[in-house]
């Protein structure tokens, strides 16, 4: 596949993202307000552009399946038929399976044939008025109607001259062939060259050619002119009507539809049939394959009825499909960021204000006085002001609202409240704030998660609800907001909070705590975030388990973020979710150990101090603790962790950085605290090896190295006594 090619397809499956995006959350809005028109033509148009999209790039599975979906939202959008629940759930049902064949067409995975014809018969099912009309009519009354085996057909002559733009847009001319042949017979096909330049004035990029064809088909005109609907801009179109003629079949020319007239563009690069695999592979002969593909089953499932090959075999050449597929799929996997002109215009005006200053120091140097000493100072401000404003710019690019999160919870909630019979409305909030779009990917888990708990656990049914004298209907509150330097979301539910004798003594019966321990609130609802933690009674395919919660903390510490809940009784729950904006820079504590520099995520830090005599006591089988406020906290030395020299000892003349982690608390020792900044991290995976303990490293002022640690790893290295190795 070429680059060009390639990069055309990708912005196309990007495209389709946010059609998809569209149709889905129209159909949702489209249960609440079933006669909306407006809505009705946004979602056929973005269904239209699917398949429009689709078939110029030869996606045929994808474009068949879409036209059977626009055709029963063309049906709905002209008033032939009206939204009812039952049609409402088969075209989220069919958006769902869309995704499916998008995701496979994109990576060259299998998908479930029979769930996507399933779908196909009762889209049809549902657009054939005629079908239910007979129906309401009963058989006396249809009795009249015509013979459906005598088919109308009419020739055409189409005279096509595509625009000059369109390989430039990516687009195939072959495709508008193929999508004729679904119509009918494609009968002559005359190529005009006469548009061609001289050879060594020809622009590969350029289409020059033109078109006649012979069309028979069954097909109106309107049909054969939606074909050519995508590519009508500065095309030059003619369709005359030739002939017509009654025919006893059905024409055949749309049984080799599926047929490309030329090989794929990246037909190599797919992912090979299962049956190319078993051939290869010598367990069957190509007659036995042959044979088997004839029949209207599965090709594997025949080859063992007819015990050509084992399960075995079958399962291991699955097995080696699914790798390439998925080999396939990281290969061509690219991830890209659509970003508004203007922040690109204000970045190409900073990069020239740069410029500028540049070559101002540059003449400065050439002739520099030590009288220009304060001309000097401020050219170098000024272009200290240029780069931190262009690395803001630049971070800015990566900045996305994060309502493309929180779009997949109202579809979440409406199966989630179908499933569990209960009523709940989704309000969402804030959905114009902006978040680093790494961020953005990674938090759709744990919020899915946390969704799933408070429409499961958090709200009660809705004859209980009354019981409390609540509304009916629970509510799930979606919210983000910017705090200081952070980002904050909220999943808050009106339901029953979180029991405090459950959560204890659940927690006492998997030995997480001692039955006498006496904890505070704020100490007890951090223990459902335990691998394996559930209160649940009973377990469903929504929750249960005590799989999920601990997920959550995983990940949004792993962003370096924190996880906090509030919650009272017969009220509700709020978990907040508390994020840096972006992953790429991190406010940090720069601090000093012997010779070495370490950065402490400011996040970590609750608060530093210099302790007094007394302060620090040793306790067996428990190692240091230091009292703080009458709460006593393990204390770390981070020269041991790291194996380094110190200039302090003595924890009276250090100074303890008071850190929490997965809601430990801890006491780190550091010799000397040099001051807050923002540092740029640098994987030291990628650039030299994973350190146990440290999360990343970042250039500093002087030139110098300095390690970003990992809180939650020192504090395990401590607990080991083993320091790291060099």
């Amino acid at each position: 596949m070429s680059n060009d090619f390639a990069q055309f397809q990708d912005a196309f499956f990007d495209e389709v993202a946010e059609h998809l995006a569209v149709v889905e959350e129209g159909l949702l809005a489209l249960e609440q307000q079933p006669d909306d028109r407006d809505l009705l033509n946004k979602i056929f148009r973005s269904a239209h552009s699917i398949k429009g999209g689709a078939g110029m790039f030869g996606f045929t599975a994808v474009a068949q399946f879409t036209h059977k979906m626009e055709t029963l939202l063309d049906l709905l959008r002209n008033g032939q038929k009206v939204v009812t629940p039952v049609v409402a759930d088969l075209l989220l049902k069919s958006t769902d399976c869309l995704k499916t064949l998008i995701d496979a067409t994109k990576s060259g995975a299998s998908v479930d044939d029979e769930a996507v014809q399933r779908l196909t018969a009762e889209l049809a099912a549902e657009s054939d008025l005629k079908a239910q009309a007979k129906v309401e009519r009963g058989p006396s009354e249809s009795s009249s109607t015509p013979s459906l085996t005598s088919t109308s057909t009419t020739t055409f002559v189409i005279d096509w001259t595509p625009p000059e733009w369109l390989f430039r847009r990516g687009l195939d001319p072959l495709q508008i062939m193929r999508e004729l042949r679904v119509l009918g017979t494609l009968g002559e096909i005359v190529m005009d060259q006469s548009r061609l330049p001289e050879l060594t004035a020809i622009d590969p990029e350029t289409c020059y050619l033109s078109w006649r064809m012979q069309l028979t088909t069954a097909k109106d005109l309107k049909a054969i002119e939606k074909v050519f609907e995508f590519v009508r801009e500065d095309s030059k179109l003619s369709i005359e009507e030739v002939r017509g003629k009654e025919s006893g079949v059905k024409s055949d020319g749309a049984s080799d539809s599926t047929q490309p007239l030329t090989p794929h563009a990246d037909e190599g690069e797919r992912p090979k049939p299962l049956g190319t695999i078993l051939v290869e592979s010598g367990v069957v002969s190509p007659a036995v394959l042959d044979h088997a593909l004839a029949q209207q089953k599965k090709v594997g499932e025949i080859l063992v009825e007819q015990k050509a090959v084992t399960p075995q075999q079958l399962e291991q050449a699955l097995q080696k499909q699914k790798q390439e597929s998925s080999a396939q799929a990281k290969k061509t996997d690219t991830a890209s960021i659509r970003v508004d002109t203007g922040k690109i215009d204000k970045l190409i005006n900073l990069v020239g204000e740069l410029v500028i200053t540049q070559s101002m120091l540059s003449d400065l140097g050439s002739r520099f006085e030590m009288r220009q000493l304060p001309v000097l100072l401020e050219r170098v401000a000024q272009l200290e002001r240029n780069t931190r404003e262009i690395q803001e710019r630049v971070m800015g690019i990566r900045m996305l609202p994060i309502g493309t999160a929180f779009s997949r919870f109202p579809r979440l909630v409406r199966d989630l409240s179908a499933k569990a019979g209960k009523k709940i409305q989704l309000v969402l909030a804030g959905e114009e704030t902006e978040l680093d779009k790494t961020v953005i990917e990674s938090i759709g888990d744990p919020l899915t998660h946390l969704v799933r708990n408070s429409a499961d656990h958090g709200l009660e049914p809705p004859e209980e609800r009354l019981d409390n004298n609540k509304p009916e209907v629970g509510t799930i509150r979606l919210n983000a907001f910017h705090e200081g330097g952070n980002i904050c979301i909220t999943v808050e539910d009106d339901g029953r909070g979180l029991h405090r004798d459950k959560i204890l003594a659940k927690a006492v019966k998997q030995g997480l705590i001692g039955e006498n321990d006496k904890l505070a609130d704020d100490q007890i609802w951090p223990l459902i975030f335990k691998p394996g933690f559930s209160t649940a009674e009973k377990i469903t395919d929504v929750s249960g388990r005590g799989v999920g919660m601990d997920v959550v903390k995983r990940n949004i510490e792993s962003l370096g973020g924190t996880v906090s809940i509030k919650t009272a009784t017969g009220k509700g729950t709020t978990f907040t979710l508390k994020l840096p904006l972006t992953l790429a820079i991190i406010e940090g504590m720069t601090v000093r150990v012997g010779k070495e520099t370490y950065i402490v995520p400011l996040l970590s830090i609750l608060e530093s101090i210099q302790p007094k005599e007394g302060w620090v006591k040793t306790v067996v089988g428990k190692g240091e603790l230091m009292n703080v406020r009458g709460t006593y906290l393990p204390l770390i030395r981070l020269y041991d962790v790291f194996g380094l020299e110190p200039e302090y000892r003595t924890p009276t003349d250090a100074i303890l950085l008071i850190l929490e982690t997965e809601g430990e608390r801890v006491a780190v020792m550091v010799d000397e605290i040099l001051g807050q900044q923002q540092v740029v991290i640098k994987s030291m995976e990628q650039n030299f090896r994973k350190v146990e303990g440290i999360a990343g490293a970042t250039i500093l002022g002087d030139g110098t190295v300095g390690f970003i640690l990992d809180v939650r790893g020192v504090l395990e290295i401590a607990r080991r006594g083993v320091p790291v190795a060099a």
